[in-house]
């Protein structure tokens, strides 16, 4: 067959930034006519674009690289495995790796894999890929905008910012823009995703709230604004303009928080940067100027340093806040953390502490008072398996309906029937225009 007329299958793992720069490939790709497959076997080269986070995230990445080439297709591996450790597909022929700040240049390694050739593009530019690359949303009504790569922290288990590097924002004209294609486009929903949006800026003399602003003033009605993760340090000194923000009528009242321990010593050795006073102070400010705000975080159970002590006081915290969403993880050593160099505690010990903490999270409701509630939601997906059409609250809590794809990239007021501890069943009240 003709270059650029192949099929490609492609595989993402990971965090929203991975999902943006994988929908940028296919859209490169796409733009010089390649066809998209939906299952490997259609495919005439497989694209894996992974995620290093976590020992089972990589392990998915490397098994699919493995299956792919198995049945004779030339792989790309991309995302932040390859750029992290460019060894990983060491032994493993017919290999091409694509770092994360090449991704612009996906078309031509995809070409010289086709061909039988095995590329290696990793070299850490300083300059991130332009925000004006065509993109293949997977969710047409979702638009997810990178507004930087990397970060200001140095994280004693992470791989991540092995991959991604220090920190480097976009210019805020080049995301406002972004935005607005988006929204012209037909998204109803823009998502602003990095390692660590609270950092946003602080290479380039601004701070994420005066973007926040600036990206809300320029939607039109009827699209929503979501902030992704944060770390605590940066996000405080930022608490009341964000939440000034969080309160507009387009933006959703969310945030995503990482506490990883509630205990100051386990963060001091994980080189978190903040204490569990700080990250109280963050989640109280937020929750007093926003009330319905939904905060999500992530425990990391089972650290090198943690004793029964610290993993009582990361209970504890739980026990306080009663966070909606909890992603709750073992620890993992990653090779070439500082982390993995400590000595670990036992296996079962880390299992049997995320089993606790599992059944605290199990243990308590926080939606139920919605339930008679009326209140607007915004759609952006079906589920047609289980005849489901899903949007969120201006508080971020999943709403359920069913399924009626005129709500798509749209927003009604519904009556909540039923709570669970993970979304809302609601009525149809009103749709609007």
């Amino acid at each position: 067959e003709l270059p650029g007329r192949q099929r490609v299958y492609m595989k993402t793992m990971g965090c929203a930034h991975n999902s943006s720069d994988g929908e940028v490939m296919l859209g490169l790709l796409q733009e010089y006519g390649y066809t998209l497959a939906d299952r490997l076997e259609d495919a005439d080269v497989c694209i894996v674009n992974s995620c290093t986070v976590k020992n089972p995230s990589q392990d998915s990445a490397t098994n699919l690289v493995k299956r792919a080439r198995a049945s004779g297709k030339p792989v790309v591996l991309s995302g932040c495995v390859p750029s992290a450790d460019a060894s990983v597909a060491d032994g493993i022929d017919g290999v091409s790796l694509l770092g994360v700040t090449q991704i612009d240049r996906v078309v031509e390694v995809v070409e010289q894999a086709l061909q039988g050739h095995t590329v290696r593009l990793l070299g850490k530019r300083r300059e991130l890929p332009s925000l004006d690359l065509p993109k293949v949303r997977r969710n047409s009504c979702v638009e997810i905008i990178p507004i930087s790569g990397g970060c200001l922290g140095n994280c004693s288990y992470c791989k991540t910012k092995h991959a991604r590097g220090r920190l480097a924002s976009y210019a805020a004209d080049a995301i406002v823009r972004r935005a607005q294609l988006a929204a012209s486009e037909g998204a109803s929903e823009i998502w602003l995703a990095s390692e660590d949006t609270g950092a946003y800026g602080l290479d380039a003399g601004t701070h994420i709230a005066a973007l926040l602003g600036r990206v809300a003033d320029a939607l039109p009605e009827g699209v929503m604004l979501k902030l992704g993760m944060t770390n605590p340090p940066y996000m405080l000194a930022h608490i009341d303009a964000v939440a000034q923000v969080l309160q507009r009528p387009n933006v959703f009242e969310f945030i995503h928080v990482p506490v990883q321990s509630g205990s100051d010593r386990v963060l001091k050795a994980m080189v978190r940067e903040y204490t569990v006073a700080d990250f109280s102070r963050l989640v109280d400010g937020l929750r007093a100027a926003v009330p319905d705000i939904l905060v999500a975080t992530d425990i990391i159970c089972g650290f090198p340093a943690e004793s029964e002590e610290d993993h009582r006081e990361s209970l504890e915290l739980i026990r306080k806040y009663r966070f909606p969403v909890l992603n709750i993880s073992q620890f993992y050593p990653r090779p070439g953390t500082p982390a993995a160099r400590m000595k670990r505690l036992p296996g079962s010990l880390a299992k049997q502490r995320s089993t606790e903490v599992t059944h605290l999270f199990d243990s308590y409701e926080t939606n139920q008072h919605l339930v008679g509630r009326e209140m607007r939601s915004w759609f952006s997906e079906t589920d047609s398996r289980r005849g489901q059409t899903i949007g969120h609250t201006k508080g971020y809590v999943k709403v359920v309906v069913a399924q009626d794809d005129r709500l798509l990239g749209r927003s009604a007021m519904v009556r909540v029937a039923r709570a669970t501890k993970w979304h809302l069943e609601a009525d149809v009240l009103d749709r609007a225009p």
